[in-house]
């Protein structure tokens, strides 16, 4: 939620929140200014007796952008998303009574701004219906927008025929026939791209605006839809992601949806059930987890902006977790990953470190994450099961309880260091851009068999691993995060791709090759860059969880409680501080039993200090 510099002399809000601000936008022509009015309204406990009126979800924009409109009859500057906004729900007869929160909001109190943001989901289920706005259609930086001056109507004729599609209509056919029958599929899959790739569908706090709300319409340009027929229309394209249209699924972009949509069935699906809800930190947890990527401009939204969706009194009277804008960015976070991790979370905070912050110590995670690239943060299926083995979600208390400096700054935890060091770390490679599928295997090819010829020469492996066969095979296992047995088809491709006595299958088998592609590109990254493969000095083979910052001498050690590998690099180890460098997978430690090995006089368990 960004801020505004606008000055308007804003009639103050009674702290027990026994009133609401609204703004009315007073009717007018399509060409002439906006005119609001914003004032105070009685917000009784009881919902039946409060005024009825609309919310507005939407994405703020640019904030350098400004254009000037009037509220209570002074200027003010919006941002043009904004603005565009309200003349798109402006009426041309009649006044209409909304809640915005750039309006609403005296943006230059920041203790009116937590206050707000802390009842931000009582303010949107209490809304008649939620706004929806997308944004117009053609906008000046939309690079994949597409050239149709009927755009709107297309579009909303498109998702009507898949909408319409029955509930009978189970298979793939039907949500592909309704593009054919456009009469250019390809030109439908624009529409819907340009569409689902509205910066709206990825943004933190549309989660609770439109998954609390009693009933939702989609703005985009002149075109309405209601939210029930966007989500049905969504739930045809998803027939899709299996068999032979699954390339009609990924190019239209619905997938966008899809976090939204689970928060929403989530939500509706336990209110509808009578179910209790779940402890507040699981569901603050999987939250944390399922919005990863989503996107914010103030970094405080990241916890904040999904705080209303946690059921239960548990969170709002949790002091670590109070809104509070004028806190620093890096105690919110320190805070979050202690009420985690004092819950039981240890390897959900540990696995989910992903990029340093300025004044956040190591072991403490900002849930800053991302898809693509040298910083690309995206954990395996493997590490995030056992990431929770020994935690069943929280439900039982943690057998290694953690221990925290006076200052919050250390965290100590019982665990043993395994290897003296991590004594090869794998190549990384300079980025390289290549459009067709032959020339990105090709690309990955000589990238995976440079990095067997690098593990090749790190002889302390040899020790371990009597021949090339027995070496390769770890290796592998290391790289793609499986485990000893396990033939899977990621297995194969890998294979496929490094067998160094045939050819790619390339222009012989185009499709196969592109699903091949699709699969260790995912995994690994075009440029290899989504994880670092390492040999220890005693020969163990592994790869870090993400992308992080893996240096020569970093140890790896086994926590107590925690089924997961980590990456620590020493400080001063008589006093045993090391600093949090990440998780990993090495095949030998996963969900190893600390303890039993201690018993059996494997190792000795020392404490960790994490600074």
């Amino acid at each position: 939620m960004a801020r505004s510099a606008n000055t308007v002399d804003y009639e103050p809000l009674p702290a027990d929140g026994s009133q609401i601000r609204l703004v009315t936008i007073h009717p007018g022509g399509k060409r002439k200014k906006i005119k609001c009015t914003v004032s105070n309204f009685p917000f009784p406990s009881d919902e039946t007796h409060g005024p009825e009126y609309e919310a507005l979800s939407y994405v703020w924009g640019d904030a350098r952008t400004r254009t000037p409109i009037t509220l209570n009859s002074r200027p003010f500057r919006v941002t043009t998303n904004l603005e565009s906004a309200l003349r798109a729900l402006r009426l041309r007869d009649k006044e209409r009574l909304v809640w915005i929160d750039a309006l609403c909001i005296n943006q230059t109190s920041t203790a009116e701004r937590s206050q707000e943001v802390r009842r931000m989901s009582a303010i949107y289920s209490r809304a008649e219906t939620v706004i929806v706005w997308l944004g117009r259609v053609k906008e000046l930086s939309d690079a994949d927008q597409v050239d149709d001056d009927r755009v709107e109507a297309k579009l909303r004729g498109l998702l009507d025929a898949l909408a319409d599609l029955r509930p009978q209509d189970t298979e793939a056919e039907a949500a592909a026939a309704v593009l054919d029958r456009t009469g250019d599929p390809i030109y439908a899959l624009r529409l819907l791209r340009t569409f689902f790739y509205r910066p709206w569908f990825n943004r933190i706090w549309v989660l609770q605006e439109i998954t609390l709300a009693k009933t939702g319409t989609v703005v985009y340009g002149d075109m309405r839809i209601g939210w029930d027929r966007l989500v049905q229309a969504a739930d045809a394209l998803r027939r899709l992601q299996l068999g032979r249209y699954t390339h009609l699924w990924r190019l239209s972009g619905a997938a966008r949806l899809d976090s939204v949509l689970r928060c929403r069935v989530r939500i509706r699906g336990s209110d509808a059930r009578g179910e209790h809800p779940s402890r507040a930190h699981v569901e603050l947890n999987e939250l944390l987890w399922q919005t990863r990527f989503h996107e914010w401009t103030e970094p405080r939204d990241r916890l904040f902006g999904i705080l209303g969706l946690v059921k239960g009194d548990d969170v709002r009277r949790e002091k670590l977790l109070e809104v509070d804008y004028m806190k620093p960015i890096a105690e919110v976070f320190r805070d979050l990953s202690i009420f985690l991790i004092r819950s039981g979370m240890l390897s959900q905070v540990l696995c989910s470190v992903a990029k340093p912050m300025d004044g956040l110590p190591s072991w403490a995670s900002s849930w800053v994450a991302e898809l693509q690239g040298e910083a690309a943060s995206r954990l395996s299926m493997g590490l995030m099961m056992y990431m929770q083995v020994h935690e069943f979600k929280g439900i039982i208390p943690s057998p290694n309880p953690p221990l925290f400096s006076d200052d919050l700054r250390q965290i100590t935890i019982r665990g043993t260091i395994i290897d003296r060091g991590i004594g090869h770390i794998g190549k990384r490679f300079e980025t390289s851009f290549v459009e067709s599928i032959d020339a990105r295997a090709k690309t990955i090819r000589a990238r995976l068999i440079e990095w067997e010829d690098e593990m090749e020469r790190q002889h302390c492996a040899h020790k371990l691993f009597e021949t090339q066969a027995k070496r390769r095979a770890a290796w592998k296992l290391s790289l793609l995060h499986e485990l000893p047995g396990e033939k899977t088809e990621l297995s194969q491709h890998y294979d496929l791709v490094t067998d160094r006595e045939n050819e790619l299958p390339l222009a012989r088998d185009p499709a196969f090759l592109m699903s091949v592609v699709a699969s260790l590109d995912s995994t690994l990254g075009l440029n290899c860059d989504y994880r670092r493969p390492f040999v220890t000095v005693s020969g163990l083979m592994g790869s870090t969880g993400t992308n992080c910052d893996l240096r020569f001498g970093d140890q790896v050690a086994v926590l107590i409680g925690s089924g997961v590998p980590y990456l620590l690099r020493p400080i001063d180890q008589t006093e045993g501080l090391y600093r949090f460098v990440g998780c990993c997978w090495l095949p030998g430690l996963i969900n190893l039993d600390v303890v039993k090995g201690e018993k059996n006089g494997l190792w000795k368990v020392q404490e960790i200090t994490l600074v």
